[in-house]
């Protein structure tokens, strides 16, 4: 008999100053039985001669889900991208946002938008411990599908201090394997 092959979750995420998150999440994935696919763990296939941004797109291409955690930290860009393409894709995905991007977006929102939802030149003029681009801020609005009719929005789970409500979260979604892999198939099936 064949064995079946375990369903990939793609996390997607920047790096940097977040390394134990990202690595706790992975372990915890793994140890429901998915396969993880993340650049930080080097689980991603680097597909020869390409840049790591080529390849992490594919691995978007690969996943059965795709996870992301949106950090109050931009990075290179490629982690935007990767959400990008799961949107395209229409990925089955999910989202964790650290808190202060939530309420970061709702404070600089008169600042960022006109009254016609339409980006304004408002920039920051320095980084900071609390948001370094206010990209991160337009990733967080991909990510929950703002401005969209609120049947097509998706959750976004704030937390903290991922040990204390972050965790919890993703126990709470993954821990049962074969639920998840159900409405996995049915959402495909078109049954959700």
């Amino acid at each position: 008999m064949a064995q079946e092959t375990a369903l990939k979750v793609m996390l997607s995420s920047t790096v940097y100053g977040n390394q134990h998150i990202i690595e706790a999440i992975c372990a915890t994935l793994e140890g429901y039985g998915y396969k993880v696919l993340c650049s930080h763990l080097g689980t991603i296939y680097n597909i020869p001669g390409k840049s790591p941004e080529y390849s992490c797109l594919a691995a978007v291409e690969e996943c059965d889900f795709f996870f992301g955690i949106i950090f109050p930290h931009y990075g290179s860009g490629i982690t935007h991208k990767e959400f990008q393409r799961a949107i395209d894709l229409n990925k089955p995905r999910g989202f964790l946002a650290h808190s202060n991007i939530p309420f970061l977006k709702t404070l600089l929102k008169q600042f960022m938008y006109d009254d016609l939802n339409r980006r304004t030149g408002f920039a920051l003029t320095k980084k900071t411990t609390v948001l370094d681009s206010l990209e991160v801020v337009e990733m967080y609005n991909l990510a929950i599908g703002d401005g969209q009719p609120i049947e097509k929005r998706l959750w976004a789970q704030p937390f903290f201090k991922y040990e204390l409500d972050g965790a919890p979260f993703v126990s709470t979604q993954f821990e049962d394997y074969e639920r998840f892999k159900r409405d996995l198939e049915a959402l495909q099936n078109g049954e959700q």
